[in-house]
């Protein structure tokens, strides 16, 4: 099992694209920074909905979209470092 972190904009690099065709179902995906935006669109709305997928809340809300993503789940950085040692392996895009 598998923590894909994601950092970029979808718009700016294929990191995101990358990984979702590399990932295994049962692999995670945290979305932090400025690949947030992604999850204003319906297309990666839809790619990423029978995902795990966590964002790192910091990056939500210094970016005011805390209401627009309400329904994703939400992790500060002490999950997210204990998301790392639950996931055999941590892949940064």
């Amino acid at each position: 099992m598998i923590l894909h972190h994601i950092q970029h904009s979808a718009s700016e690099d294929n990191a995101l694209e990358t990984c979702l065709r590399f990932a295994a179902s049962k692999d995670s995906i945290l979305l932090s920074a400025n690949s947030l935006y992604a999850l204003l669109q319906p297309t990666w709305q839809n790619q990423l909905a029978e995902r795990t997928v966590y964002l790192l809340k910091e990056d939500v809300m210094a970016r005011g979209l805390s209401t627009r993503l309400s329904n994703y789940n939400m992790i500060d950085y002490n999950e997210f470092i204990s998301q790392t040692l639950k996931h055999e392996k941590v892949i940064t895009w």
